[in-house]
């Protein structure tokens, strides 16, 4: 894409761009794609599926709930919306949509389908800036197109962004462009599904890889940035109580439904639509408009989000009706099925709603929603995902079904719809596809595309390609890689690219970058640690506290840890505050608290839980509990809990214990499991091989860490070789023993040389002991000199042993320290 001129000091470059390209906004770090954007003052289109919508704001009070997307309410005459009930969030609605205008704060409402969020941000809006405007754009690329008027206005102008997935994606609302709005002060009301929130920022129970999709990423990092307002769809019990005073027969019929249903959510009607649906599968009823309805269901979960063709519900729904008995329930015609399904129920809406396009339908929300939350969720049948494949071909939209086949393990259809997407040009397909061919191992196509991806633009290619280096070994290229995606500010690859610098002086300069980039308390979290490893204990104790006092969970527990040994009350705090936010790690810190203050039970318990919520780290400290307690049955118990999970020193402990009881061979087998981890490990291990004569994989343990051992364990070590023979491997353990400054070793090593008749290696050996301390070497010494017919040094040597005399006595296996810890 050539250079774009701008002559004017307009924020935006002005311009089109034909076939592919990137837009950016200059000095803002804003990246939007060109092929679906105008950035002109002309009605230009760009791009074949999207026409821009000129920027066109409404006066607040001059605008109706319904055209900001509340929904009809049962009953209701077109228009007449039942009185507002006041909600339990109203309160903190209203304060933080006082001052978002002057903080460029986001408010976003999160609750279930007709939880009634679009409503109660309606309300508050209307009562807020009553005299002021409001934009509601159809899309992201609307809102993206809108942008420079949005900015420019003078007057106040507020953003509404009713169901904001709607909104997320490269070509629409990105960290960049919300970080613009902020920075613009534009005052941002949004509301968005539980259902969609919750694919964006899984729970960590359901954590796989949110990053793996670059939408689901998108809308992570936007939601990380935004403290929602939660909706919930029962209304608690004030709430009803007003609504009982309320004089409207509709309130009234949904206050008697309430216990099973939100009353804005039966007013919506949704749960009525859905349950007859449900019921009209049987003969006599309408189980060919339920099949219609079922065919739109499944376009949904295939992931075409938009409106579909009437004659895609007929080639699907065939497959649906035959589920259930096909023309055995005699059903009715097709023209009589989409009458069914499309006419309007209780005056609110319809199961299958009429699109803006003629001849298109789109299922309503809470149908597709209650139907993916129920138990009643089916397999998507083969022949649907082909039709679903096809329609989306003709709709340039496939990039989107590949991700659905992905997550319903359709891999077949998500491979062919993103070789298609990737055919057409696009970038992420090819980043997707090589994920793909990762998964099933076919990693040179994996890496093949990938590189296409990177070719094409596609900077989160980087961010893969580095990955699969670094596993491989190759840091130095994934580096490399890491910062070609970093320099575009690729949060991935800056993350990947920092994490991989470890505590290097430039790790600070992309931890402090992503930081600005995400403004989260995770990125100042992921800050703090970075100082922390670096030996920067005030910096990582700044950024914890900030990241701990915006509540940041893992920044409490880090804080508070760092405080324990000067502020030990004030570290107890953060602890209890992470432990309230249900951190189990906060509890394993709260016990350690409590055992030293002799309170064992209550330190018991609170491990009990840290371990029943899925921290087994702490089966180390409680099986040293039970330890210390005398029972060593129970902490075997947790420690093999533990091991069971993979915790290196809950196994090493474990194996301590069976070595003490006898048992060499079971202590042996779980040291082996974490030797390659843990150097202590590998030194008790070698200690038992040894003594059961396997030398050759005694040795292979301690070469790898022979500088780590204990000085006493490799002159033990020295002394068993050489009572079983070994020489040649006992003086080179005596030898590490010596360099470590254990002088005792010189005189083995002395003896062992004066033996084999090199005795200027002796005598160099001996003065390395009597040098660190051991006056014995000297006397050693002298008795050599004797042997050689030096009287004159033999005496002198003599002299400096003080008249010390050395006892031969048979060689013995020294003991070695162990090191077991309550970590």
């Amino acid at each position: 894409m050539e250079r774009l001129d701008h002559s004017t000091r307009h924020p935006y470059f002005s311009g089109e761009a034909e076939n592919k390209g990137r837009v950016f906004q200059q000095y803002s770090g804003l990246q939007i794609n060109a092929d679906s954007l105008v950035l002109s003052n002309s009605a230009h289109t760009i791009g074949e599926h999207h026409v821009a919508v000129p920027f066109a704001a409404l006066q607040v009070s001059d605008v109706s709930a319904i055209e900001l997307g509340v929904h009809h309410a049962d009953s209701g005459a077109e228009g007449d919306l039942p009185p507002y009930v006041k909600r339990q969030i109203d309160d903190e609605l209203r304060r933080r949509i006082s001052r978002i205008a002057n903080t460029g704060e986001v408010v976003l409402i999160v609750g279930d389908s007709t939880a009634g969020k679009t409503r109660a941000a309606f309300e508050a809006l209307t009562e807020c800036y009553a005299g002021d405007r409001v934009f509601s754009p159809f899309d992201g690329p609307d809102l993206v197109t809108a942008l420079p008027s949005l900015l420019e206005t003078e007057r106040t102008c507020v953003l509404w962004l009713d169901n904001l997935e709607r909104y997320i994606g490269p070509d629409g609302l990105t960290p960049p462009v919300l970080g613009l709005l902020r920075r613009s002060r534009v005052p941002v009301i949004s509301t968005m599904r539980a259902e969609q929130y919750r694919r964006f920022v899984p729970s960590p129970t359901q954590f796989t890889s949110s990053r793996e999709d670059e939408r689901t990423d998108l809308g992570r990092r936007i939601l990380e940035q935004i403290s929602p307002l939660v909706l919930p769809r029962l209304w608690n019990h004030e709430e009803i109580q007003r609504a009982r005073q309320v004089e409207d027969t509709r309130i009234a019929g949904a206050v008697a439904f309430s216990t099973h249903y939100g009353i804005a959510e039966y007013l919506a009607a949704g749960p009525r639509l859905y349950q007859e649906w449900i019921l009209s599968w049987g003969p006599g009823a309408n189980p060919r408009g339920a099949a219609l309805v079922a065919a739109a269901v499944d376009c949904v979960r295939a992931g075409v989000t938009n409106s579909v063709t009437r004659d895609l519900l007929e080639r699907m729904h065939e497959k649906y009706l035959a589920r259930v008995g096909g023309a055995m329930l005699r059903p009715e015609t097709i023209e009589e099925a989409f009458e069914w399904a499309t006419c309007l129920r209780f005056g609110v809406t319809s199961l299958l709603m009429p699109a803006e396009r003629s001849g298109r339908f789109r299922v309503f929300d809470y149908i597709a929603d209650e139907f993916m939350r129920s138990n009643a969720s089916q397999e998507i049948p083969h022949s649907s995902w082909r039709e679903v494949l096809s329609f989306a071909k003709e709709e340039n939209s496939t990039y989107l079904v590949g991700l659905a086949a992905s997550r319903h393990g359709a891999t077949e259809i998500a491979e062919e719809a993103w070789r298609e997407s990737a055919h057409r040009g696009s970038g992420k397909a090819l980043v997707r596809l090589g994920n793909l061919y990762l998964s099933t191992e076919r990693e040179t196509e994996a890496v093949e595309a990938w590189e296409k991806a990177a070719e094409a633009g596609e900077i989160s290619a980087y961010s893969r390609l580095g990955a699969w280096h670094q596993e491989r070994g190759d840091v130095e290229k994934a580096i490399d890689l890491f910062r070609k995606g970093a320099a575009s500010d690729d949060v991935w690859s800056i993350y990947k690219l920092a994490e991989a610098l470890e505590a290097a002086e430039e790790g600070e300069r992309w931890w402090i970058r992503l930081l600005e980039l995400e403004g989260t308390s995770e990125a100042r979290h992921n800050l703090g640690y970075f100082y922390f490893v670096s030996g920067r204990e005030k910096l990582a104790l700044e950024n914890y506290q900030k990241a701990a006092e915006e509540g940041n969970v893992p920044s409490m527990n880090n804080y508070g840890t760092m405080l324990a040994e000067n502020s030990p009350g004030e570290a107890e705090k953060w602890f209890r505050r992470a432990y309230q936010e249900g951190s189990p790690q906060a509890a394993a810190n709260l016990a350690k608290i409590h055992n030293e203050r002799g309170q064992a039970d209550e330190a018991e318990r609170l491990l009990e839980e840290a371990i029943e919520k899925g921290y087994v780290q702490a089966t180390v400290r409680l099986g040293w509990l039970h330890k210390e307690q005398g029972r060593k049955e129970k902490a075997k118990e947790v420690w093999s809990k533990g091991a069971e999970a993979g915790v290196d020193r809950s196994i090493y402990n474990l194996a301590m214990l069976y070595e003490d009881e006898g048992e060499t061979d079971r202590a042996v087998q779980l040291y082996r499991q974490i030797a390659d981890n843990s150097d202590e490990a590998a030194e008790n291990l070698a200690f038992l091989l040894v003594k059961s004569g396997n030398f050759a994989e005694a040795e292979r343990n301690l070469s790898r860490i022979k500088e780590s051992v204990d000085p006493q364990s490799c002159c033990a070590l020295g002394s068993v070789y050489y009572d079983k023979g070994e020489r040649e491997l006992a003086e080179a353990w005596y030898v590490a023993a010596l360099e470590s400054g254990h002088g005792h070793a010189g005189c083995w090593l002395g003896g062992m040389a004066s033996q084999d008749g090199r005795f200027e290696d002796a005598a160099r050996f001996y003065r390395a002991s009597f040098n660190s301390g051991h006056t014995h070497a000297a006397a050693r010494m002298s008795d050599m000199l004797i042997d050689l017919g030096q009287g004159k040094e033999a005496a002198h040597w003599l002299r400096l042993s003080r008249g010390y005399s050395p006892v031969r006595s048979k060689r013995s296996v020294p003991s070695r320290k162990r090191r077991g810890k309550k970590k």
